[in-house]
């Protein structure tokens, strides 16, 4: 019973001296006398490309048929948007599918055939042509209007100038924290950005562009950048 005690009494002063041993190399590893803040900023300028989905959806009671009339009409739509002026390799295929599918009509009834979707995706690097591919799609057979949004080709300017400003917001928090606090702000100790995008144009709707009896608008508009920084910085007296 006595040596138990003994084993036990051993093992807590153990415990205890590897507490007091990883304490102060645990207190190392973090940082002190620092101050972590966050910023943020958004800049805007004027798109110019554009990217949007032109779907075809066919259905027939033979799946050879709904897939040679699909792609006759994707063909068709293609070479028509690549007259525009849309290169070949800035069109392409975004989904292709087929499944056995009912569908009711009140001339005959419920109708077992096949449904094919073939979607392609075309980049537009003219914005002034948006309308018109729109247009064509539709008057050319396109079932489908998806995806459509306008973004920037090159962004790096724009999220210069966004860093710019999220950097000057977390040194001018900083600043202020400190100052309550009776402190400076010194060097950065350590950095995080991370991007923010553009918020999209979203769906169009097809059936009511046809029904309208007119073309497709769309407006462009502004396209954002979003850029956010977490800054920690040194704490000076």
């Amino acid at each position: 019973m006595q040596r138990h005690i003994k084993s036990v009494a051993l093992f807590g002063v153990l415990i205890a001296l590897v507490s007091v041993l990883v304490a102060p190399a645990a207190a190392q590893d973090m940082p002190a006398n620092t101050i972590t803040v966050f910023g943020s900023a958004e800049t805007a300028g004027t798109p110019d490309q554009a990217t949007l989905e032109l779907g075809v959806d066919t259905f027939t009671t033979s799946v050879s048929e709904a897939f040679e009339t699909s792609n006759e009409t994707v063909r068709k739509i293609v070479a028509e948007i690549v007259a525009l002026g849309v290169a070949e390799e800035d069109i392409q295929t975004a989904n292709l599918s087929v499944y056995s599918t009912t569908r009711y009509t009140p001339e005959s009834g419920d109708q077992q055939g096949y449904q094919v979707s073939n979607t392609v995706r075309v980049l537009v690097r003219n914005v002034d042509l948006v309308d018109d591919i729109i247009n064509t799609g539709i008057e050319n057979g396109a079932t489908s209007l998806y995806g459509l949004y306008f973004s920037v080709s090159d962004p790096a300017p724009l999220e210069t100038i966004a860093r710019e400003g999220a950097v000057a917001q977390a040194r001018a928090r900083a600043e202020a924290l400190a100052g309550l606090l009776g402190v400076r702000v010194g060097e950065v100790v350590a950095i995080r950005e991370d991007f923010g995008g553009s918020v999209p144009i979203l769906y169009a709707d097809v059936e009511r562009a046809q029904g309208g009896g007119g073309g497709a608008f769309v407006a462009p508009g502004q396209t954002s950048v979003t850029v956010n920084v977490t800054l920690t910085f040194a704490l000076v007296r």
